[in-house]
């Protein structure tokens, strides 16, 4: 069976490699014979992944729409849009996800899991379609998806999946309340599978008890004022150094330009002189963030799959969230979301940031209790997904 991912951001989004690490690796486990290929949005990023069980891999941007369409296509596109301009939308994104190879495969899964939460999805639609057109099989994989996002072409594409595996139970029950439940099911993200690795944590000596934080451009895109939720956390982690004996450890997800290092970067500036403040380097994998985070007393991150690690070590986390994802993944780990979520938006100041945090500190300990009764089967229960992926 050969089996392609697609959707693939690229490596130095790390939360995209834990997906591809993970779920490749459960799919070898039980077809050691299988063939995986990845499409991949930047084979360059992928250099600073560590992905051991993908076969093949073809950089295929099908994001990007083309750059030049022959005058057949151009009278094909205004011949449309003078009968729907919605169909001639669609035609001209399809034109970006012509590739022959994807007539080689058998199995197509979509691993980007935000793709129909974010935008009107027209994009990640016109994919599927193209490969329906091929007689393929698609599934989407470890998805979030609010229902504020469900838009009535959204549905109807979302239909069209062979499989879908929702990671938390908020976006099962809007696919389900929505009609898309025919082959949806409900499975923690396969990240939580990841593997430790402590070899970087060991070459930064970095010493259990330290306080994590991981923020990004994207969440602070969300926030009220940019400068107002930098300066809540300088103050946070003021709070924090006074009050603790802890390092503070600012750990990066997403090391694309425009991701996690320019936050962090910038709050690292404003501790130049504290050795106690580590700004951790961007060039390590998944599985060595996984094992820095590993050594965490607390961490406090806005990136999914930061605090994923987080969690799938039995770190006690706060969450900085910005969609439903961070709700649901928190709601099914501890019955509820109170407590362990502050909305990015709530962040107006310090002030509000500081209550969170410590309104989430006095019950550190019984998160961790918590989170060490329920991982091992929450961890098993992920392994379990690859079950439903053989099933069609």
């Amino acid at each position: 069976m050969r089996y392609a991912f697609y959707s693939h951001g690229g490596c130095e989004n790390h939360g995209c490699e834990a997906i591809v690490r993970t779920l490749s690796a459960m799919i070898k486990n039980a077809e050691p014979d299988s063939v995986i290929k990845l499409y991949t949005f930047d084979k360059k990023s992928d250099q600073w992944g560590d992905l051991p069980n993908i076969d093949e891999t073809e950089e295929f941007n099908y994001i990007l729409p083309v750059s030049k369409t022959t005058p057949f296509q151009k009278i094909k596109i205004s011949a449309l849009s003078k009968k729907s301009q919605k169909i001639s939308d669609e035609y001209f994104y399809s034109l970006s996800c012509k590739n022959p190879s994807l007539k080689e495969n058998d199995i197509y899964i979509s691993v980007g899991g935000d793709n129909y939460c974010y935008g009107d999805g027209h994009v990640a639609a016109a994919m599927n379609r193209e490969l329906k057109r091929l007689g393929k099989k698609t599934v989407l994989w470890g998805c979030s998806i609010g229902e504020e996002n469900l838009s009535e072409d959204k549905i109807k594409d979302l239909k069209t999946f062979d499989l879908i595996v929702a990671r938390e139970s908020l976006t099962y029950e809007a696919l389900l309340k929505n009609g898309i439940d025919k082959n949806t099911v409900l499975y923690p993200d396969s990240a939580f599978t990841l593997d430790v690795d402590e070899s970087a944590a060991d070459k930064l000596n970095i010493k259990k008890g330290a306080i994590g934080i991981n923020t990004s451009v994207m969440v602070e895109s969300h926030s009220k004022s940019i400068d107002s939720f930098r300066k809540a956390f300088v103050e946070l982690i003021n709070r924090l150094l006074n009050g603790t004996e802890a390092d503070i450890l600012l750990i990066p997800h997403v090391t694309l330009p425009g991701g996690d290092v320019e936050p962090l970067t910038s709050l690292k500036d404003c501790f130049q002189d504290n050795d106690r403040v580590v700004l951790i380097p961007s060039t390590l994998t998944a599985a060595q963030y996984k094992g820095i985070i590993s050594r965490c007393d607390a961490f406090i991150g806005a990136r999914t799959h930061a605090t994923i690690a987080a969690y799938s070590t039995c770190v006690p986390t706060l969450v900085i969230g910005y969609s439903v994802k961070s709700k649901g993944i928190a709601k099914d780990i501890f019955g509820t979301y109170d407590g362990l979520v502050i909305p990015v938006e709530e962040i107006d100041g310090a002030e509000r940031l500081i209550e969170a945090y410590n309104d989430f500190a006095a019950n550190k300990d019984d998160y961790r209790r918590q989170l060490c009764d329920v991982m091992p089967d929450y961890i098993e229960r992920a392994k379990s997904s690859i079950k439903e992926l053989f099933k069609i």
